[in-house]
């Protein structure tokens, strides 16, 4: 490595560059997911930190337990050992690993009507086309939300699904886009 003459040039310096940040890592993504995450980043003055809610996840073909075919009782006790068929995946279940599929953390309470609360980990489809009364992930000039998607005609309105807030009518002359449709969850206790 070549240091300049000059006192203080070259060569790495105590406290220089972004501290705090994460690292970064180049990575290959589907065309419209990169545009799109382009898109958010410029709408966000440069910030990316409206896609950081992504998850960084990883598919083990390992991860299975036991599935029991029999219902479960909440009250009495049931002899389900009779019942056992071969391990579930869950990263089968939920399609993980597959290109279309990403995870997604849900932040805020505009879906606790559909059973989707803060620190919920939703999985989403980009292959799945959204229909009336599904729920989506969505960019809307920047920024993302997760609501149920309602179309008629020209017209898409992303419903909440808490009283407590505010219906989306997305203006025909924004910058919109459905992200894909959230097929799946998880939730720990």
């Amino acid at each position: 490595m070549r240091q300049s003459k000059r006192m203080g040039w070259g060569g790495p310096r105590e406290g220089a560059g972004h501290p705090g940040k994460e690292p970064t890592k180049v990575v290959r993504l589907p065309v419209d997911l990169a545009d799109a995450a382009r898109r958010a980043a410029e709408a966000r003055g440069g910030n990316a930190s409206g896609i950081g809610a992504f998850l960084k996840g990883e598919a083990r073909t390992s991860a299975s337990a036991p599935l029991v075919t029999a219902s479960v009782a909440c009250g009495f006790p049931s002899p389900a050992e009779d019942h056992l068929e071969r391990p579930l995946d869950l990263n089968e279940l939920h399609g993980i690993g597959r290109a279309d599929v990403f995870l997604v953390r849900v932040a805020g309470e505009s879906m606790i009507g559909r059973g989707l609360f803060p620190g919920d980990v939703a999985v989403v489809s980009k292959a799945t086309q959204p229909r009336n009364g599904c729920i989506v992930v969505a960019c809307i000039n920047g920024d993302f939300t997760m609501k149920t998607y309602y179309r008629r005609g020209n017209r898409v309105k992303l419903k909440a699904e808490n009283p407590a807030h505010a219906d989306i009518d997305v203006p025909e002359e924004a910058d919109f886009q459905v992200w894909g449709v959230v097929t799946g969850l998880s939730r720990t206790f």
